[in-house]
Parts: structure tokens; sequence; C-alpha cells
């Protein structure tokens, strides 16, 4: 009698052959944590979009309950081209920024008569300022002149050596974003 190891294990012929056919049978391609790395985004982004098919990817089951995604280098390119933000999709800077003003889009302003101000432009695209407190619109040379609204914090700073663009859609009355959008202002961004 032929003794074995303990460390030896044996499958019948179909158990293999069922495991070579199904590991062959397996779509080839990309993860989303890899075309996330190849778009630079995030990975929740990519699921997003997977879910929404902006992305093609097959769906695999794997374990008992989870499935994973695939994504073919077709369907990568594809991806690419669709997500890629073209000239006229990036934000112009007449849009986020008023040069005779010296204002940006949700910039912060306060005075001794207002806590706090926002600079928005209304419906017609005429800058000014949102009161959150009273949830008011008004004329940026209104509340310079009968409010003394003042910037909190300057605009201009020294020019980052990276450059992208960041597109921010953000409700005007979602306080929440605001201090993100001080420390952008006040830190990252140059309008020179």
């Amino acid at each position: 009698m032929e003794s074995r190891r303990k460390s030896e294990a044996r499958y019948e012929k179909a158990e293999v052959a069922r495991l070579v056919y199904e590991k062959q049978s397996l779509p080839t391609g990309m993860s989303p944590n890899e075309v996330a790395k190849k778009l630079g985004l995030s990975v929740q982004i990519v699921y997003k979009y997977i879910q929404d098919r902006s992305i093609k990817a097959k769906a695999v089951p794997y374990g008992d309950e989870r499935t994973i995604y695939v994504i073919s280098e077709t369907a990568y390119e594809e991806a690419a081209e669709l997500l890629k933000p073209s000239e006229s999709q990036r934000p112009k800077r007449f849009e986020y920024y008023h040069p005779s003003q010296d204002i940006v889009l949700f910039q912060k302003f306060h005075s001794s008569k207002v806590s706090e101000a926002r600079v928005i432009r209304n419906k017609d695209n005429e800058w000014g300022f949102y009161l959150p407190n009273i949830q008011k619109w008004l004329p940026f040379e209104e509340g310079v002149r009968e409010y003394q609204l003042m910037p909190v914090y300057p605009i201009h700073q020294s020019t980052l050596e990276y450059k992208g663009y960041v597109e921010l859609e953000i409700p005007k009355d979602t306080v929440v974003f605001y201090p993100f959008v001080d420390m952008k202002h006040g830190e990252w961004k140059t309008y020179d």
C-alpha cells in the first residue's frame, strides 16, 4: 500500500477539467481598480459608471454571493474616449471668476451686518450675493454698498505646479459643502 504525504491532495479528472473550463471561459480584461488608476478616477466613480453603463463591464460571479467586474480593452478605450473632458466641457474662466469685481463663485463674504454671504450668479447670470440666513439674493454692488460685505479670504495664491480641473455642482443652500469650497478658494486656486 502506497503512503501519501499529508500535503497531497487528489482530484478527480472531471473536477479538474471543470475548473480548467471555468478558468478559460472567464472574460479577460481589467479590474475596476486598474481602470480607475488609468483614468485618474476613484474606484467608486468607476463602479458608478459601470452601474449606469458608461463603462461596459462583464459581471462575473465570484464566490458564493459576490460579483466582480471585468472591463475589456475595447470597453476601456470606449470609456476613456467618452469620459475624457473635452475643451468645451472645461469651465471657462469667466464662468467662475469676475475680473472687474475680483470675485469667484461661492466665495465667502461677511460684515458686521451679515455673518455670511456667498458669491453666486442668479438665473439671469448676474453676479451677486446669496445670504443663506435670510435666503435672499442681492446684486454685488448692493451687498458691498448697503451691507459692507468684504471677502473673508484672499483668492490669489501662488500657482500650484499640478494643473487640472475639477467640476463641482453645489446647490446654493447646501451649506455643508461651503467649508470645503472655502479651503479650495483660500489655499489651492489662483486666478492671476
